[in-house]
């Protein structure tokens, strides 16, 4: 008669998890759970780039914690699954190629969840000549900033010395560059940027975005005395015979403002027609006198060159002087170097496991060949 066998004991230090701990760590290697978490991820993104886009799909979707965690998850998930099974493994070039890999998807989801989190994106108009607080709110024409960005991490100012046309580099000739001054407290910092060429202050990068015409509109009394004055960006505006129209409003039609914009004293639309030589030309002015019951009178239309005057109603209208302004794309994205070192360490992996495989089918197709 046989006595059942006596379970072993467990060897010492071979303790496994029991309970919640030992059901969460099967479920973190369960290559189950990567699956769906990134079949849900996938999804996610595909509404947000064809349903919601643009602000809308970050605030609803790329920028909450929730989608966020999904990442994080995503990457323990992956790494866990993958690492649980080659961990005693022999270690051979695929198996370090592979382990590579895992380890830049970790990176890139690392990249992707601070861009989400901490990032922004802005855009801002400049006239020669003109300086900014880089992270001043009010300087931007549209922006957009994730949930703990934080303002103060745009450090210094930033000055339009001059914008140059036809600017050249080594005979390429790249079109249009902005001269700027960066003014970020240690020292001044001056750099060119055009089409292909971008500038990174302290982590915010700043590209060349769009340019235009600025008219300094210098409104007068009747006799002369000047009671106003500021420049005015100009819109261009593609016509039907393909020509443009540079003119005050939207980037769609023309339109009217208040001048001076604190107490109009005119609600003033400003065309500007380039002459030959640059910065030269011709202003025109429709502009309609706001009276003090806050009634508008008629019409009343002139035209001025460059550095003249018209009178328009009972005052006068100068176009002063022609500077150019320019739309600045500022970018501050804390993952991206993460994202960018990731990448290319997982292209690293990628060829390690490629080599690892041809060199492992070499003696395989050797033998079959003996045979």
């Amino acid at each position: 008669m046989t006595t059942p066998a006596e379970p072993s004991a467990p060897q010492a230090g071979a303790r496994r998890p029991t309970g919640l701990l030992r059901r969460t760590y099967d479920l973190l290697v369960s290559p189950k759970l990567a699956i769906g978490l990134l079949v849900v991820v996938l999804a996610c993104c595909l509404v947000g780039v064809t349903v919601y886009r643009g602000v809308e799909a970050g605030r609803l979707i790329f920028s909450t914690l929730w989608f966020n965690g999904l990442l994080v998850l995503l990457a323990v998930s992956s790494a866990s699954a993958f690492f649980s099974r080659t961990w005693r493994r022999k270690l051979t070039v695929v198996q370090v190629g592979m382990i590579v890999f895992h380890l830049s998807f970790m990176g890139v989801m690392g990249g992707v969840v601070l861009n989400s989190l901490f990032s922004f994106r802005g855009t801002m108009r400049l006239t020669e000549g003109e300086t900014v607080e880089i992270a001043d709110p009010t300087v931007y024409d549209d922006y957009e900033k994730a949930r703990w960005f934080d303002p103060a991490w745009l450090r210094g100012h930033v000055t339009l010395v001059k914008l140059h046309v036809n600017y050249k580099v080594g005979g390429d000739n790249k079109r249009v560059a902005y001269e700027l001054e960066f003014d970020h407290g240690a020292g001044k910092d001056r750099r060119l940027i055009y089409v292909t060429e971008y500038h990174d202050v302290d982590g915010a990068r700043f590209f060349k975005q769009k340019e235009g015409y600025s008219v300094l509109v210098v409104l007068s009394n009747a006799v002369g005395r000047d009671l106003y004055g500021a420049h005015v960006p100009l819109q261009s505006i593609m016509q039907s015979d393909g020509s443009y129209l540079y003119t005050s409003g939207s980037s769609t039609e023309a339109r009217a403002f208040g001048f001076p914009p604190e107490r109009p004293q005119v609600e003033l639309e400003v065309n500007y027609f380039p002459g030959l030589e640059p910065r030269s030309g011709k202003a025109r002015f429709q502009a309609r006198a706001v009276g003090e019951d806050g009634k508008l009178g008629p019409d009343q239309v002139g035209m001025a060159p460059v550095g003249g005057s018209v009178e328009v109603g009972s005052y006068r209208l100068s176009p002063r002087e022609i500077r150019y302004w320019v739309g600045l794309t500022v970018r501050y994205d804390p993952g991206l170097n993460t994202i960018l070192g990731s990448l290319s360490l997982g292209l690293l992996g990628m060829v390690l496991t490629f080599v690892g495989r041809v060199r492992k089918g070499g003696p395989a197709r050797k033998a079959a060949a003996g045979n």
